[in-house]
C-alpha cells in the first residue's frame, strides 16, 4: 500500500510540476507577444497624448469665455428669483382672499338654503288653505282688529269691574264655606251631599282666589299700560292682515319665489367663488414652483459659474499635464520595448517538457516516501493488553456469584423496621467484602503467577476497589428490585457491557447500537481507566472513571434503599409466594 500510494501520488504530483514549466513557457510566450502589442499601443499613445495636448489648449480658450457667459447668466437668474418671490406672494395672498370669499359664499348658500326648505316646507302645508281663504282670513282679521279696539276703549273699566267681580266671588265663597260647616261639620245628622258641596265650596275658593289675583293685576297701572299696547299692536297687525288677505296667496308666492331665486344665486356665487379659489390656489401654486424654480436656477447658475472657474482652473492644469504626458510616453515607449525584448528572451529559457521527457523524470523521483511507525505505551505480550477486559468481567461475574448465596436485602434488618439506607448498605457490604478479597486473590494470581506487570500498580488496586463497589451496588440493586427475574438482567446487562466496552477492538469498528450505549455503561470507563493504569498513559480517564463509578454506586445504592422502603411493607403476594415446596 505505502509503495503504491507513493508512487501514484510523487508520479502525478511531478507530472504537474512539469506540465506547469510547459504552461509557464508557453505562457511567457503569450505575454511577450502582448508586450509587442503594447509597444504599438504605447506608440499609439504617444501620438495620441501630443493631439490631446493640443486640444486643450484650445478648450482653455472656450473655458474662459464660458466662465464670462455664465456670470451674465447668474445675474440674470437672480433678477428673475426676485420677481418670481414677488408674484408668489401676491399669488399667495389672493388665493387666501378666495378661500376666505368662497368660505363666506358657502355660509351664505348654506343660509339661504336653510331659508328656502324652510319656507317652502310651510307654504307646502298652508299655502292652498291661505290661497283658498284669502278673503275670509281679511274679513277675520277685521274682527280682530275691531275687538281689540272695543277691548282698548273700555279698558279703564276693567278695575271697578274686576273689583266686584273679586268681592261677588269672594262672597258666595265665604256663603258656600257656612253653609258646609251648617250642613256637614255642625250638624246632628249629615247630608247626603256633603261631597259634593265640598268640591263646590273648594271650587268656589279657587274662583274667588282668582278674581282676587285678576283685580290685583289690572289695579296695577303698569299692567293696564302694557294691556293697552298690546292692544295697540294687535290693533295693527289685525288692521294690516285685514287690508292684505285679499291679495295674500299672490304676496306669499311673489316672496317664496324670490326667496328661491336668492337662494339658487347665492349658490351660484358660492359656486363661482370656489371656482375662484381653486384657480387662485393653482395659481399660487405655480408661482411657488416658478418660485423655487427660479431659486433653483439662481442656485445652479451659481453653482455653474463657480465650477467653470474651477473647470477653466483644471484644463489649465489638464493641459499642462497633457504636455507632461506627452514627453512620458516617450520614456514609456523605450522601457515597453526592453520589456518585450527581456520577455522574449524568459521564455527562450525556461524549460518546455513533453509527454517523454515528464515520464523519465517522474519516473526517477516517483518513490519519496517512507513508512515510519511507533507505538507509545507499547503491552508486552498479548495477555498484557487483553487483562483490561478480562478483569472487570471476572469482578462482575464475582458480584453476581455472590448475590446468589447472599440476599440482597437483609430480612432480619426488613422486620425489625430498620432504615432504608441502613438495610440497603447491610446487604451491600458484604459483597463489596467478599469483592475485595477476589479482587487481591485476583491480581496476586495475575501478577505472581501468570507475570502481569502494571506502570502504576497501586493505582491499579485502588481503582479496582472502587469498580468492586460499583459492581457489587448494581447486581445488589437488579437482585432487590426484580428478584429471581435480576439474575437475568444482570446476565443481560453483562453482556451488553461486554459488547460495548471496547476491550477487544475499538468500539468505532461495532455496530451503531452498541457505540450509542457505550458512554452509558460502567464498563466502558473501567476498561478504560485499567488500560492507562496498566500500561501507561495520561491519567484524565482514570479520573473520569473513578468519578462515573462513584456516581454509579451512589445510585444504586440510593435506589436499593428506595426498593428497602417498599419491602418493609408486607404484601399479600409475601404472605402467599407463587411457589411453595
Amino acid at each position: 500500500m505505502r509503495s503504491a500510494a507513493s508512487t501514484k501520488s510523487a508520479r502525478t504530483f511531478l507530472d504537474k510540476i512539469f506540465v506547469s514549466f510547459s504552461t509557464l513557457h508557453g505562457k511567457t510566450e503569450q505575454a511577450a507577444d502582448g508586450a509587442d502589442r503594447l509597444n504599438d499601443g504605447i506608440g499609439q499613445a504617444r501620438h495620441g497624448a501630443g493631439e490631446l495636448a493640443d486640444g486643450l489648449g484650445r478648450a482653455k480658450d472656450g473655458s474662459g469665455k464660458l466662465v464670462t457667459g455664465l456670470g451674465d447668466l447668474d445675474a440674470g437668474a437672480g433678477r428673475l428669483s426676485r420677481g418670481s418671490s414677488d408674484l408668489a406672494r401676491g399669488a399667495g395672498s389672493a388665493a387666501h382672499g378666495s378661500r376666505q370669499l368662497a368660505d363666506g359664499s358657502g355660509q351664505v348658500a348654506q343660509g339661504t338654503q336653510q331659508l328656502a326648505d324652510t319656507v317652502n316646507g310651510v307654504v307646502g302645508k298652508v299655502g292652498p288653505f291661505i290661497r283658498a281663504h284669502g278673503k275670509e282670513i281679511g274679513e277675520a282679521a277685521q274682527l280682530v282688529a275691531d275687538g281689540s279696539q272695543a277691548v282698548h276703549d273700555h279698558l279703564g273699566k276693567l278695575p271697578a269691574a274686576a273689583s266686584t267681580g273679586a268681592k261677588l266671588s269672594r262672597g258666595i265663597s265665604d256663603h258656600l264655606a257656612a253653609y258646609y260647616r251648617l250642613r256637614c261639620e255642625s250638624a246632628v245628622r249629615l247630608d247626603t251631599s256633603c261631597t259634593e258641596l265640598k268640591q263646590l265650596k273648594e271650587e268656589a275658593a279657587a274662583a274667588a282666589d282668582r278674581a282676587e289675583e285678576v283685580s290685583g293685576y289690572v289695579h296695577d297701572q303698569k299692567n293696564l299700560d302694557q294691556l293697552g299696547r298690546d292692544l295697540d299692536t294687535l290693533h295693527s297687525l289685525a288692521g294690516e292682515l285685514a287690508r292684505h288677505g285679499p291679495t295674500l296667496g299672490a304676496d306669499m308666492d311673489a316672496a317664496v319665489k324670490k326667496i328661491n331665486d336668492l337662494n339658487d344665486g347665492a349658490h351660484k356665487v358660492s359656486a363661482g367663488a370656489r371656482k375662484l379659489a381653486a384657480g387662485n390656489a393653482r395659481l399660487a401654486a405655480g408661482a411657488d414652483r416658478l418660485d423655487d424654480g427660479a431659486h433653483q436656477l439662481h442656485d445652479g447658475t451659481g453653482r455653474a459659474a463657480a465650477g467653470m472657474g474651477d473647470l477653466d482652473s483644471g484644463v489649465g492644469r489638464l493641459k499642462d499635464g497633457a504636455h507632461t504626458l506627452d514627453g512620458g510616453m516617450f520614456k514609456l515607449s523605450d522601457g515597453s520595448q526592453e520589456l518585450a525584448g527581456g520577455l522574449h528572451d524568459g521564455a527562450k529559457r525556461i524549460p518546455d517538457y513533453g509527454k517523454k521527457d515528464r515520464d523519465a523524470r517522474t519516473r526517477v523521483m516517483s518513490d519519496p516516501v517512507q513508512l515510519a511507525s511507533d507505538a507509545a505505551h507499547k503491552a508486552p505480550n498479548y495477555g498484557t493488553g487483553f487483562a483490561p477486559y478480562f478483569i472487570p468481567l471476572s469482578l462482575w461475574v464475582g458480584a453476581m456469584v455472590a448475590y446468589m448465596l447472599i440476599r440482597p436485602l437483609n430480612r432480619r434488618a426488613l422486620v425489625m423496621g430498620a432504615p432504608s439506607w441502613r438495610v440497603a448498605v447491610s446487604g451491600w457490604l458484604p459483597v463489596f467484602g467478599v469483592g475485595v478479597l477476589q479482587t487481591a486473590a485476583l491480581m496476586a494470581v495475575l501478577h505472581f503467577a501468570i507475570g502481569l506487570e502494571m506502570v502504576r500498580a497501586a493505582g491499579t488496586i485502588g481503582f479496582l476497589v472502587l469498580v468492586t463497589a460499583c459492581f457489587s451496588a448494581i447486581v445488589q440493586w437488579l437482585n432487590a428490585q426484580f428478584g429471581p427475574a435480576g439474575r437475568i438482567l444482570v446476565l443481560a446487562l453483562l453482556m451488553l457491557q461486554l459488547t460495548s466496552a471496547g476491550g477487544t477492538y475499538p468500539v468505532q469498528t461495532s455496530p451503531g447500537f452498541f457505540g450509542a450505549i457505550h458512554p452509558y455503561l460502567p464498563m466502558s470507563y473501567v476498561v478504560e481507566g485499567l488500560r492507562r493504569l496498566i500500561t501507561g498513559g495520561e491519567l484524565a480517564p482514570v479520573w473520569q472513571g473513578s468519578v462515573v463509578l462513584a456516581a454509579f454506586t451512589a445510585g444504586a445504592l440510593v435506589l436499593t434503599s428506595l426498593t428497602a422502603r417498599g419491602r418493609q411493607v408486607v404484601r399479600m403476594k409475601d404472605l402467599h409466594p407463587e411457589l411453595s415446596l
